[in-house]
């Protein structure tokens, strides 16, 4: 653990320091934090500004503080809710490859159930936005970007409420880490070929969650290989 650089806020720096500590098992779920004033000491902060830290991770589901007790670590993958996922957008840096694998497993389940629903409340934009498609040659940042607003134009068409708020939570560590998988052409071919599909399947009016589970199990596969290189 580092002590403070000048340009962040001591705050914000002390979050960070805490978060990466606990993701990479330094602290692991159910040990205690160093007391008060030697966490501050390590972290080259106040202890004030260090409660005002433990109590925004408390309410974000990483700690859990008891009055006159050391902070105890949280299991965050079993028991952390949205919060987490705010706070790693934050710190989106020190992201475990596993978490990213995790969402697009989760994303299998989902996502087909999703577009059905999105096709049939708001068709027409859908294939509207899929009639300009990116190629080879388009920029891997603008490729990601196409294929992010893809999935929100669904997940904002479906008037699912939760997946709404969790996509939104989601955006800024999907765009850091989809530059390095558009940057494989194997994704970028595969996914020209999804966008393609996906057109034919809804305006067919059939296999649209086929077609997007298949698509996302190839998505997950080429993840694996990429982070595995």
């Amino acid at each position: 653990m580092r002590k403070q650089e000048k340009f962040i806020k001591p705050a914000q720096f002390a979050e960070q320091q805490i978060i990466q500590a606990i993701i990479n098992d330094e602290w692991k779920a159910g040990e205690k934090l160093p007391p008060e004033r030697e966490l501050a000491q390590i972290l080259g902060i106040t202890r004030p500004t260090l409660r005002e830290t433990l109590q925004r991770l408390a309410r974000d589901g990483w700690i859990s503080i008891t009055h006159g007790k050391p902070s105890t670590v949280n299991d965050y993958k079993n028991t952390g809710g949205l919060g987490v996922l705010k706070s790693l957008v934050n710190v989106s840096q020190i992201i475990p490859h596993s978490l990213i694998c995790d969402w697009l497993e989760f994303r299998i389940l989902i996502f087909p159930e999703l577009t059905e629903k999105a096709v049939d409340e708001n068709k027409a934009e859908i294939i509207n936005y899929l009639s300009d498609l990116p190629d080879m040659n388009t920029a891997v940042k603008d490729f990601a970007l196409f294929d992010w607003q893809l999935q929100i134009k669904i997940v904002h068409a479906s008037n699912n409420s939760i997946a709404k708020m969790l996509y939104n939570d989601l955006s800024q560590i999907y765009l850091n880490e989809s530059i390095r998988y558009f940057d494989f052409d194997p994704s970028k071919k595969a996914s020209i070929l999804y966008y393609k599909q996906l057109r034919k399947a809804i305006l067919e009016g059939n296999e649209i969650k086929e077609t997007v589970k298949l698509a996302m199990k190839e998505s997950y596969k080429l993840w694996k290989n990429i982070i595995h290189k």
